[in-house]
């Protein structure tokens, strides 16, 4: 079983199933507590600016927000923006 936590990158890294699982769990329990919104996009990613996040969220839990519930290819920030590998 898996340590409850969010799992980015987890593509091709092994028990793929149940780490898209598990951050789908913890997605569903934190999406609506920060506002996101795409600004950009390119072939490989997507980037997020963080509208609100009165919960402090930390910057994987907003990561998951914006990938809604992924991160199978990780992310990285970039100043105030996230940028979600998609590729």
């Amino acid at each position: 079983m898996l340590e409850k936590r969010i799992y980015s990158p987890w593509a091709y890294m092994g028990n793929e199933n149940e780490k898209y699982k598990m951050n789908q769990e913890i997605y569903q329990e934190i999406k609506n507590k920060a506002e996101v919104n795409c600004v950009g996009v390119t072939s490989r990613s997507k980037k997020y600016e963080v509208i609100s996040n009165p919960h402090n969220l930390t910057p994987e839990e907003l990561a998951l927000i914006c990938d809604s519930g992924n991160l199978c290819f990780g992310y990285r920030t970039e100043g105030r923006y996230i940028v979600v590998h998609t590729d």
